[in-house]
């Protein structure tokens, strides 16, 4: 994908003619955000689930926001195949971000023989006895909405902030965790400009997110 801001295209474009297939290391100053944003220290619904301290309606609406998130973002992941810097390799073996992003989302949607991710939510909300309808129905928090399309705005503009993104916050948007994605950031982002737009990137995906525990844990206030 074209940079917006100039330079996603050259920096992608090496890492597709290096011909390097290694995994870099993580980059010091996106763990540094993602510690400063950590959410999940602030998160007293999931203990509160866990411990049976919730009550069933609260369950069920976690559920269905999980159910949102997982049907909003798994169908997205095709994007970062897309707009890998190496698709055009000479066969997908060659290839270290193609090759990561078209076994994610098999995996995850389900042709890997594990559990097809959005089926799981869908089926832990049917699990909580809500029917079809009501699941059709539901109406995701506005702090959901805005998280869920911050990751899907970053997914379009460019790969390395998708990739930025999904590989050090996605367990924060309830995606798995995806150390192998996170070794692939350094690979791409070799420059200040490209780095910087994945702190940018970043930082505004783990803001909405912890907008969002603020509002669920209000739940169980």
């Amino acid at each position: 994908m074209s940079d917006r801001a100039g330079t996603s295209t050259d920096v992608a474009g090496s890492a597709a003619r290096s011909g390097d297939a290694r995994v870099a290391e993580r980059l010091p100053d996106l763990d540094a955000l993602v510690a400063a944003h950590d959410a999940d220290t602030q998160d007293r619904l999931g203990p509160a689930i866990a411990a049976g301290r919730a009550s069933h309606d609260v369950e069920r609406r976690a559920a269905l926001e999980r159910y949102a998130v997982a049907k909003w973002t798994t169908a997205e992941l095709p994007l970062l195949i897309a707009n890998a810097p190496d698709v055009y390799r000479f066969t997908m073996e060659d290839s270290t971000h193609y090759r990561h992003w078209a076994e994610r989302f098999a995996s995850q949607a389900g042709y890997l023989r594990e559990p097809n991710h959005v089926q799981a939510a869908l089926d832990a909300c049917r699990a909580l006895s809500l029917d079809d309808a009501a699941i059709r129905a539901y109406v995701p928090l506005p702090e959901t909405i805005a998280m869920t399309c911050t990751v899907l705005f970053y997914l379009r503009r460019s790969y390395e902030e998708g990739l930025a993104v999904l590989a050090y916050g996605g367990d924060r948007i309830g995606l798995p965790a995806d150390p192998e994605a996170v070794g692939l950031v350094g690979l791409v982002a070799t420059t200040p400009a490209a780095r910087a737009r994945c702190r940018d990137a970043l930082r505004n995906v783990l803001a909405t997110a912890a907008c969002r525990v603020r509002a669920m844990n209000r739940w169980v206030e």
